[in-house]
């Protein structure tokens, strides 16, 4: 298994994982930086299935694999033993979202005390796509979702009787705004995926149905200011993963700049 910072150019080989923990199990890594900058590193693997989820942690010092035991699905309250957990889990504030795989219940895992739960969702929309967790410009956690070309957002906010539960904050059509930066789709036929949110931006990425393999856009969406930018056209919507990191330090100039 490899880790690689694409600002540093720099590679770590590490073992996989215990065979044991992974057979007959969906598997997934999220990598988890040190508060120092290049500092030692967290790799969890999450390992899961409808019935529960086992996870596993590797330090970057030591380049051994912790393994924690497997926690039933019953013991994740609230909610059944009957859910469906699908898909990679989306990393908020320090705590991984599984979304997708239900409309009624969240899987969540703390990357701090590595304890499972479960959260209620919002409620389902009719057309609605997928669910995904993200968070806010001041880290708040909000899930997002799509209604055809418009954007719905969900907050939780604590009711009189003290129980969080969410609540939906606005929605945000984007059919007019899409249009505008490119004119060559068929937009009765455009749907649009998210992909990530993080700092109160949501990434976006516009794909033809039934044919999704066509050329689409890819988009930034301000949840603060409500702007739509075009980031730029891509050609395999589908294998699109945004990178956030910091800015490489070689393209800053240390010059003022001239105007011409």
């Amino acid at each position: 298994m490899a880790v690689y910072d694409p600002l540093t150019r720099a590679l770590d080989l590490f073992p996989r994982p215990p065979g044991e923990i992974c057979e007959d199990m969906y598997v997934e890594y999220h990598v988890l930086p040190s508060d120092e900058e290049r500092g030692p590193f967290r790799v969890i693997c999450v390992c899961h299935e409808a019935c529960g989820a086992q996870a596993a942690v590797l330090s970057s010092e030591t380049g051994e694999w912790q393994v924690f035991p497997f926690v039933e699905a019953a013991a994740m309250q609230p909610g059944d033993d009957n859910e469906k957990c699908s898909g990679n889990g989306t990393l908020v504030n320090g705590s991984i979202y599984w979304t997708d795989g239900s409309r009624a219940l969240a899987r969540v895992l703390n990357t701090s005390t590595l304890h499972f739960s479960r959260i209620d969702l919002p409620p389902h929309i009719e057309g609605q796509g997928a669910l995904t967790a993200g968070e806010t410009k001041d880290g708040r956690l909000c899930i997002i979702s799509t209604v055809k070309l418009t954007l719905v957002v969900w907050f939780q906010r604590t009711d009189d009787d003290g129980v969080e539960r969410w609540t939906q904050h606005k929605t945000f059509p984007l059919e007019q705004d899409i249009h505008a930066h490119d004119h060559c789709f068929d937009h009765d036929h455009i749907a649009l995926k998210i992909l990530a949110i993080v700092n109160g931006f949501v990434y976006l990425s516009t794909y033809c149905e039934p044919d999704r393999d066509l050329p689409g856009l890819f988009l930034s969406f301000c949840l603060e200011t409500a702007k739509l930018n075009k980031l730029c056209t891509i050609l395999y919507p589908n294998s699109l993963y945004p990178y956030i990191m910091a800015w490489p330090p070689s393209l800053v100039l240390n010059e003022p700049t001239r105007n011409y």
